[in-house]
Parts: structure tokens; sequence; C-alpha cells
């Protein structure tokens, strides 16, 4: 009989050390404040369209969409009106700006973000009042084989630049009425810009 009370005790000590554990632990069931403060919020909650910074050899840091893709502006946008459509929108897809506003500020990054409607009511982000866009060659992240590269949509020849996060504007096309310092007489130098931008479409 006195091994079956001490058995018992044993189990009742048990049950009484379960309950109070139980009791002291009843907040183990939510997360720590610590750490859930410690979680990241989006970037993206207050815009549809997120920007960011890259650098790539021999370009520099560039603005890059959501999918690490570089974004270009053209010469034939300096004035802000939107030129890239139809077929052209093809190749540089434009950057949407979603139903969001503009970012305010992009870390590391100079320059007026604002959002511009296109001709078909879609909303598309620019940087300094340039459109931004990505480029249907670029397959992956880190490429910028668009930066320099020319041609020509609906009868507009356009410049594209990769928009750089210092915020490096698109070249302006040469002066083709002012003549060289010193031509002496190479007078057919003058001929020989049109050919050199490589690659290019014409629509």
């Amino acid at each position: 009989m006195s091994a079956t009370k001490n058995r018992n005790r044993r189990l009742a000590g048990a049950a009484a050390v379960l309950l109070a554990m139980t009791a002291c632990g009843g907040n183990d069931t939510g997360p720590d404040p610590a750490t859930a403060e410690a979680e990241p919020t989006s970037p993206s909650a207050s815009t549809g369209a997120v920007v960011g910074t890259r650098a790539i050899d021999g370009v520099g840091t560039v603005l890059v969409d959501p999918d690490g893709r570089t974004l270009y502006t053209t010469s034939a946008e300096e004035d802000g009106a939107v030129r890239c459509v139809a077929s052209c929108a093809e190749f540089w897809p434009p950057l949407a700006a979603g139903t969001g506003s503009a970012p305010e500020t992009v870390d590391g990054v100079t320059g007026t973000f604002a959002v511009v409607s296109r001709p078909d009511r879609s909303r598309q982000l620019t940087r300094d009042g340039h459109p931004l866009y990505t480029f249907a060659e670029d397959r992956a992240p880190g490429s910028a084989k668009g930066d320099g590269f020319e041609d020509d949509f609906q009868g507009t020849h356009f410049v594209w630049t990769a928009a750089t996060a210092d915020g490096r504007t698109p070249e302006e096309p040469p002066d083709e009425t002012t003549p060289p310092a010193d031509s002496g007489d190479s007078g057919d130098s003058g001929d020989s810009g049109g050919d050199d931008g490589g690659g290019g479409y014409n629509y």
C-alpha cells in the first residue's frame, strides 16, 4: 500500500508541475513582438512600378525594373511626349506605372519620378520627364544591349540610352550644320556618321 501511495503522490506532483508550466507559458503561442517588428516590408506597397539600381560593367549604375532588367530612355522623347508606340513598344516595353503613384525617392538615384499617360491610356513611369522602357533583347538581369541602340519606327528615329542612377540624359544627335573645327581637305568625313550606330531596326 505504501508503494501505491507513493506512486500516486508522484503522479499528482507531476500534474501540478505541468499545470504551473502551462500557466507560465500561455503567451508562447503568438509571435515574439521583437521578431515581428524586424520583418521587412515590401518596397512595392506604395506604387505599382518599382525602380531599383544595378551596376553593369562598361555602363555604370543603371535603373532597373522589378525583374532587374535595365531601363532606358530615348532622345526622341526628350520633350516628354510618348512616341514609342505600336511595334516600337513591342521591342521597347514601357515601364508600367500600374494604379499607384510614382515613387518619391529611390535609394541612390537622382531625379524626379512621375507618371505619364500613353496614347492607349495606360500609365508609364518617367524620370525627369523621360518615359522609361525595357528592351526585348535584354534576356536576363545585368544585360544592357539597348545602350546606344538606334532604330526607326513610323518615321521617327530613336537613339536609346540606359537610364543611369546619376541622371544621365539621352545623347542629343550631332548638329550636322556645324562644320568640323579643322576639316582641311577631308571633306568627305562629314558624311560618315550615318552608318556608325551598329545594329538597328527600321519600321
